[in-house]
């Protein structure tokens, strides 16, 4: 550029700017000389009082009673229980349930003319079992029993049968509905559904009992929907509003058999999709409807086909304005159908072949205390007892726990090919180790991540970090100072350099090998590939060689316990539900009648599970959602440890160490001995910050507060959460202890009880 230029340009800023300063001070004379404040007053965000009004918290509830929506003209009583009654309308395909304890009756809709549904949706909401359906060109429809079937009903002595025929679809099955006590179950037997029936060519989608069951027009009754969204989350009825998306969780997370994992970002931005992240994943099959806090309350669980089930919740719409919670049983899902191998290229359509399922939901009528949701979630602890999926241990005489999860090593990638770079090795880990000792933290769960060649599930001992004098010298101080010492473990996910494409990775319906990309071609791998369930065993048997080693306390098992899906491979076909079993069964054997640390359990593993890792603490907060809850950390309170996610790599704050003090769970770090930059280019690139110096000063001060609070209580039940006041807190143990916890900038009070701000409080 010449300076004959350079020199208009900047002449030009000149002006522009004098000008601007000329009309800023005639504004500010002005302002002055007709008496107006030149300033704009703002008012500052508080950022503690934005966490207690958000949808992260819990809050206050109305206690308004609740009265009957629905009576039992043109019903008749099926069965009378000392808790309940069961009333049927065989005209209209419905039925009614009576809660004797409150006299208070639950339906579904109107029988006709619901306001401001159609007819369609009128029987389809009130049908004992509505279903969606896929015509030949892979349509869907929607259909309740009332003018679309012909059903005939078989009144027993618990319930009744009631045989649907859909003649104009070619689908029929049983529905078998009974009542015991307070507990209403629903169940059709996988043997009694048939399709394509005279040739009609229409296939089953899926099912869904009395779809709005509970379902309240607007917010014309104070109430909510409690959904298992992460820790748990409630929906309060409201009023008619238009969003975009509404709730509809695969329960156990999604099948990469035949759904992809991450969605990317719709924002209309130039930006990488990379830290797009998961929605919580459904980790109980459960869910629950509440017509006023403690009055009446309907608690479900699925009982069978949960694997092949969908939690859908839908706040009222200006088109469907309902508020309603089901369990939707998906026989069938669309899918894109790979024409030459090619990814992207082919049509999409619905599987050719069900899930075969017998699907059962059992609904529980409750009051009082359990018509809330922390006595739903200890009615669910109760009902897992009996089951023997928990057991109660209220073992905390050795204190609050923490847990390390230390990085051995890793892969940088360099100009040409890749360098082995060490992290911590076991004399880096046995400094770590004294050091926290010496500070007198002494219940410490110590994960060593990252110790094996090419950091592959089932290789051998990487012998830079240290040989196996060294290795057992470390795990005797850690027994001697009474800690324990777990060896990671993912057999599930692999990048490229781990995995055999033709022999070992599992494929999804579309004949394509299962991955999941990020976009961004600067990480050295950026897609992950999961194993057949056949190599997932290898790699666990492989492993176990590790259990030899004196004072080993196990093995951590990520991924696996709640990572779900089917494989089919060609010739090799695996569905969810037949590798729910195997993994169950994997899962055992490696326990070998112990316990293990498992990260992110479902509910399946909670039986093989001591330590749970990566607890989740908040809910999707999706703008429907109201409130956050600790539905799953009251149902696992007294039966296990619980970890929060590492609290370094992520926000590290005062309102997360409150919310580990509230959820009663304990803190969790991500450690190295090499400095965080040492990270970049490597395979660990995504830990931001972890190195231990840098860390130790948080360490302790998230051990010291989350231990005071606790002491009293970790290891104990949680009975009772109540939100006293916005931001305000207070959670009752089944030993009597009450931890208050106060997120907002003031002090609060309950009784003789102070809480400064931003602080908490342990009552005995």
């Amino acid at each position: 550029m010449s300076s004959c230029k350079k020199n208009i340009i900047l002449g030009v800023l000149i002006i522009v700017i004098g000008l601007a300063l000329y009309m800023m001070t005639e504004y500010m004379v002005s302002a002055e000389e007709e008496g107006l404040d030149k300033r704009i007053e703002t008012t500052p965000l508080v950022s503690d009082m934005m966490e207690a009004l958000s949808n992260r918290q819990v809050h206050p509830f109305p206690t308004d009673n609740i009265m009957n929506q629905f009576d039992l003209d043109d019903f008749e009583m099926v069965v009378d229980t000392d808790k309940a009654e069961l009333w049927l309308n065989r005209e209209w395909n419905t039925l009614r349930i009576r809660n004797k304890n409150t006299g208070y009756v639950w339906g579904g809709l109107p029988l006709t003319e619901a306001e401001g549904l159609n007819k369609t949706w009128n029987n389809f909401g009130n049908s004992i079992a509505a279903i969606e359906c896929f015509d030949e060109a892979g349509t869907e429809g929607r259909y309740g029993l009332t003018e679309n079937a012909v059903t005939e009903y078989t009144i027993h002595d618990s319930g009744f049968d009631c045989y649907a025929d859909f003649k104009e679809l070619g689908i029929s099955f049983t529905i078998s509905v009974s009542l015991n006590n307070n507990r209403l179950t629903f169940n059709i037997d996988d043997a009694s559904i048939a399709e394509g029936k005279d040739d009609i060519l229409y296939r089953l989608k899926s099912i869904t009992f009395m779809p709005f069951l509970g379902a309240s027009y607007s917010d014309l009754i104070d109430g909510y929907m409690m959904i298992p969204d992460g820790s748990g989350a409630l929906i309060r009825f409201q009023k008619p509003t238009q969003y975009a998306s509404t709730y509809a969780a695969r329960v156990f997370g999604k099948d990469l058999g035949i759904e992809s994992l991450a969605q990317p970002s719709d924002l209309q931005a130039y930006r990488p999709n990379d830290y797009v992240i998961e929605e919580p994943q459904v980790l109980m099959p459960i869910y629950g409807i509440v017509h006023g806090m403690k009055q009446n309350g309907i608690f479900a669980v699925i009982e069978n086909g949960a694997e092949y089930a969908t939690i859908v919740a839908t706040p009222a719409l200006s088109n469907n304005p309902y508020n309603r919670v089901s369990a939707r049983f998906e026989f069938r899902q669309k899918y894109n159908k790979s024409i030459n191998r090619k990814k992207g290229a082919g049509a999409v359509v619905p599987q050719e072949h069900r899930n075969e399922m017998s699907p059962r939901l059992s609904l529980y009528i409750t009051d009082g205390q359990e018509a809330h949701y922390d006595g739903m979630a200890g009615l669910y602890r109760n009902i897992l007892i009996e089951k023997g999926v928990l057991q109660t241990t209220k073992n905390n005489s050795i204190g609050v726990p923490i847990k390390l999860e230390v990085l051995g090593a890793g892969l940088r990638k360099e100009f040409i090919g890749k360098s082995l770079r060490v992290f911590t090795d076991v004399e880096d880990f046995t400094r770590i180790v004294e050091l926290l000792h010496a500070k007198d933290i002494t219940n410490i769960s110590y994960v060593y991540k990252s110790y094996t060649k090419n950091n592959e599930a089932g290789a051998g001992w990487l012998k830079k970090l240290g040989s196996n004098k060294e290795l057992e010298s470390l795990l005797n101080k850690i027994d001697t100072f009474n800690n324990r010492f777990y060896l990671y473990l993912n057999p599930v996910s692999a990048n490229k350099d781990q995995v055999n494409m033709r022999t070992e990775a599992a494929n999804n319906l579309s004949n394509m090998v299962i991955e999941v990309s990020r976009n961004n071609r600067a990480l050295m791998y950026d897609t992950t590939y999961y194993y057949r369930l056949r190599e997932v065993a290898k790699r666990m048997e492989a492993v176990k060689s590790y259990l030899d080693i004196e004072h080993l306390s196990g093995l951590a098992l990520d991924e696996l316990p709640y990572r779900l899906y089917g494989d089919f491979t060609s010739g090799k076909e695996r569905t969810r539900a037949e590798n729910l079993t195997s993994i169950i069964d994997l899962v055992s054997n490696l326990a070998d009648n112990q316990k293990l640390p498992l990260y992110q359990p479902n509910m399946y593993l909670w039986n093989y599970t001591s330590e749970y890792y990566n607890t989740p603490l908040s809910s999707g907060q999706f703008l429907y959602e109201t409130d956050t809850i600790p539905f799953l950390q009251i149902v696992l309170s007294g039966s296990m440890q619980m970890y929060g996610s590492s609290l370094n790599t992520g926000s590290y704050s005062k309102e997360r160490l409150l919310r580990h003090i509230e959820y009663g769970v304990a803190p969790s770090f991500t450690v190295t001995h090499s400095d965080s930059l040492d990270l970049y280019k490597t395979t660990q690139e995504d830990y931001i910050s972890t190195n231990y110096d840098d860390w130790e000063g948080y360490i302790t001060e998230a051990y010291s507060a989350i231990s005071s609070a606790l002491t009293k209580v970790y290891g104990q039940t949680i009975i009772e959460h109540t939100a006293l006041e916005d931001g305000f807190i207070r959670v009752t143990y089944d030993n009597g202890v009450k931890v208050y916890v106060n997120y907002t900038s003031t002090e609060q009070v309950d009784g003789e009880i102070r809480v400064q701000p931003g602080w908490f409080e342990a009552v005995w």
